[in-house]
């Protein structure tokens, strides 16, 4: 590079601004009683990023130009990744309590009442759909004995991943019933009989009256 390059001082761009923007094409309204305008608060970030910048390019004097102007460049766009970090952090700080309570709304159990799948157990039997009967009834086991334990209920878990949880327990052959039923039953496409739904019922019964704030499965 030859020949002597320096930065514009403020001023000389703030006069070049103040004359840009008195064109007709633009209309810039003070802002409030202080009366600053868009432009004086753009002239005045300019103003205050430049400041510093071309006051170091001037105690550079004396270094080759093209080194003046890397480390002038360079620390131009660390300020700018800092005021980038700076704005990121408080759009975060601001946004972090509702994606918190976003969170824990999605985390905290779901209290669903097991009442309503048996209700609807004893509807699908006298419609003699015995095995979308004997699915329901194991629904509310899953929901009484997650009431029970004072956990979330998780219906993304398999019928096989909740026998195991609570293989060992007072409730498993109850729930081995449900399980294989269904696996037979509903899975296999095999003809469920009422005695299916009344054995599946008095299981149901059982795990109800164990299921009352004892603790079974294993904390999978």
């Amino acid at each position: 590079m030859t020949g002597a390059v320096s930065l514009p001082d403020p001023e000389t761009i703030r006069r070049t601004a103040e004359e840009v923007v008195q064109r007709p094409d633009y209309r810039l309204e003070p802002l409030g009683e202080g009366g600053k305008t868009f432009l004086d608060l753009f002239l005045g970030m300019i103003e205050w990023l430049l400041t510093p910048l071309s006051w170091l390019f001037g105690a550079l004097d004396g270094l080759p130009e093209w080194l003046r102007w890397l480390i002038v460049a360079g620390l131009l766009v660390l300020l700018l990744a800092l005021v980038a970090h700076i704005i990121y952090a408080v759009v975060t700080a601001l946004r972090g309590p509702t994606r918190s309570a976003r969170a824990r709304a999605l985390s905290e159990p779901r209290h669903l009442d097991p009442g309503l799948p048996e209700r609807e157990a004893e509807a699908a039997a006298a419609a003699g759909d015995y095995i979308g009967a004997i699915r329901l009834l194991f629904r509310a086991c899953l929901l009484r004995l997650a009431a029970g334990e004072k956990r979330a209920f998780r219906p993304a878990l398999t019928n096989r991943e909740y026998l195991r949880r609570y293989r060992g327990t007072p409730v498993f052959d109850g729930m081995s019933l449900f399980v294989e039923t269904i696996d037979c039953k509903w899975y296999g496409g095999a003809a469920c009989a009422p005695t299916d739904y009344k054995a599946c019922r008095d299981a149901h019964g059982r795990i109800r009256g164990m299921s009352g704030g004892t603790a079974y499965a294993d904390g999978a």
